[in-house]
């Protein structure tokens, strides 16, 4: 093997460490959970949220997507942001619902690995829009939720609140609307140094625990999405 073919084989693999890295976080989300450690659980998958948009647009970058690139970032999110929200969300709130709540949780699983799934059939029809809102946002703002609980709603409530929120977006997952991509035409950050400046902010705002303004990012994705949706007033 030549130099030059050792650096490219390097190249390519750049992309796999961040999807590794997104898999890697969302298993020590699990593991920390277990031990009781809520706060760390809830920010190792916002960490994994940036191995994930950081994964895609290397690769983009650097012209070396692949087909094994596309599935293992598929198991990642799974893991990331499928299993462990799902196992956060019962651990703590829904276990007090008994059955019930290992039944709501599990919905959310499922329905996130159906996304995701779909998402690898039709991937090259979702570059401007997702269908179905994507499991990465539906995972992080699970968690968020929970790392607001205090400051949310009346603390004996809490977990029908929360039962209620993973409900609706176990059917968010998989239903056909639109949810903005911010990937390649259409809607998009131009250049790659805001979207880099906005991971950063992204992650400043999680370490620096600003849970309340996560809160505010993701309904304002909300609204954006929706109000764009109307606006045009095509589901199609």
């Amino acid at each position: 093997m030549t130099k030059r073919e050792f650096l490219k084989r390097g190249v390519q693999f750049i992309p796999f460490l961040f999807t590794l890295g997104n898999a890697f976080f969302g298993f020590c989300s699990i593991v920390l959970a277990v031990k009781g450690e809520r706060v760390a659980a809830i920010y190792c998958i916002f960490i994994s949220a940036m191995m994930d948009a950081l994964d895609g647009r290397t690769a983009r970058l650097m012209k070396v997507e692949s087909e094994l690139g596309l599935e293992l970032d598929s198991l990642s999110d799974a893991i990331s942001f499928c299993l462990a929200p799902a196992f956060l969300a019962y651990l703590w709130p829904l276990r007090s619902l008994g059955i019930l709540g290992v039944f709501i949780s599990a919905f959310f699983m499922l329905s996130g690995l159906f996304r995701l799934a779909r998402f690898n059939l039709f991937q090259e029809e979702q570059t401007i829009f997702f269908i179905g809102l994507p499991t990465t946002i539906a995972g992080c703002f699970v968690v968020t939720v929970l790392l607001n609980a205090n400051s949310l709603i009346y603390k004996p409530w809490f977990a029908f609140f929360l039962a209620s929120i993973l409900i609706v977006f176990s059917w968010l997952m998989v239903s056909s609307i639109k949810f903005p991509a911010f990937k390649r035409g259409g809607i998009r950050i131009k250049k790659h140094y805001h979207l880099v400046g906005a991971i950063v902010l992204f992650t400043f705002m999680a370490v620096l625990q600003l849970k309340f303004l996560l809160l505010i990012f993701f309904v304002s994705y909300f609204l954006f999405a929706f109000g764009y949706r109307f606006y045009l007033g095509d589901n199609s």
